[in-house]
């Protein structure tokens, strides 16, 4: 753990005389995340890391390191912010699907979310369930800061239609991956660096790594020229959604004055507000990139909708029965997705749940 404390020490004294005002506390922290450097999310993490030390005057600092950076893989995040080896950390809770239920649904799942205001919505609604489950894994929950676009899925050869998945192998996480696995096709993890060689090799047939911005920046234009992208209000195997969660070690955040802890949370949401923005227009941007790279963009004929739900929904209700905060967390989303007006999601999780 970095938690450095600069002390006013002036003239070779300890103590500062009646007329003079000690320095305030500064500290240094390191911050790990899982992107690569010139990813969107990364340049949205060093904003956050910007934000602070302004908002601050400089009492806090974060150097923002990369993804396997500082020697440990993204799957460790968590528990190297839990153990000291870095102070904070974003975090995509998808890479603990397989850990917790709660990890699963609080990041890229199958859904009708399609813009930052819905997906904060939904947080909220769900938060307590969200905080107690990262707590469990020893860390301090602060809040949604990276916001995710539905995800488009980039193949090597045509995707029109969901039987065109039978029998392809993916690279995909979490709820994604199940939901994958349900429609025929072989989901697999793999790490970012190793995508754009996978894709070029035939290792894979395809992935789904977040949006136009990051896909296009990560040269996977280059060795894959099909796009399956969302069709608003459906989606495909991820709903828009939270990409990175701030998460903090408790030593750091119990040291904290109540005056720095408020200038993080703070920090947080306008970064996730100033990241939504951003995320949305480079997206507009990136997509006529993907264009005029020569890649043919798609999305699923409207007899797909409904399946897509159907087996959104096999999903859910087995999610459900994973954990009594997992079945609280579900059942809430019946009401969430009504109140945003996506009554088809709404009734058919209902419906679901009650059958299940």
């Amino acid at each position: 753990m970095l938690l450095s404390f600069v002390a006013g020490c002036i003239g070779g004294q300890t103590q500062p005389s009646e007329t003079q005002t000690a320095p305030a506390e500064t500290y240094e922290f390191k911050m790990a995340t899982f992107y690569l450097a010139g990813d969107p999310g990364f340049e949205i993490a060093q904003h956050f890391a910007d934000t602070v030390e302004k908002m601050s005057n400089g009492r806090i600092k974060i150097e923002v390191y990369q993804a396997g950076e500082l020697g440990f893989p993204v799957t460790e995040i968590v528990d190297s912010t839990a153990n000291g080896v870095v102070d904070m950390a974003i975090f995509y809770s998808s890479y603990l699907a397989s850990q917790d239920p709660i990890m699963a649904l609080s990041g890229g799942k199958p859904g009708p979310l399609s813009n930052p205001y819905e997906v904060f919505f939904q947080v909220k609604g769900v938060e307590d369930l969200i905080k107690a489950t990262f707590e469990k894994f020893g860390v301090v929950y602060i809040g949604p800061m990276i916001y995710g676009e539905p995800e488009i899925l980039v193949t090597t050869t045509p995707i029109n239609k969901l039987d065109d998945l039978n029998g392809k192998i993916l690279r995909s996480s979490g709820m994604a991956a199940v939901f994958y696995n349900t429609l025929g096709a072989q989901a697999m993890m793999m790490a970012s660096g190793e995508l754009y060689q996978a894709l070029q090799l035939g290792t894979i047939d395809g992935l789904e790594w977040t949006d136009f911005t990051a896909n296009y920046k990560m040269g996977f234009h280059e060795v894959a020229k099909y796009v399956l992208e969302p069709t608003p209000g459906v989606n495909l195997h991820s709903e828009a959604t939270i990409h990175a969660y701030l998460i903090i070690n408790p030593a750091v955040w119990e040291k904290l004055p109540e005056d720095l802890k408020e200038i993080i949370r703070v920090a947080n949401m306008e970064t996730y507000l100033w990241g939504s923005h951003y995320v949305n227009s480079l997206n507009r941007e990136y997509r006529e990139k993907w264009v005029e790279a020569g890649a043919t963009i798609t999305r699923l004929p409207p007899e797909d909708n409904a399946k897509v739900i159907e087996t959104a929904m096999g999903l859910y209700v087995e999610y459900a029965k994973k954990s009594p905060e997992a079945r609280e967390y579900v059942t809430r989303l019946v009401e969430i997705w009504r109140e945003l007006g996506h009554e088809d999601w709404a009734n058919a999780l209902d419906a679901a749940l009650k059958q299940g």
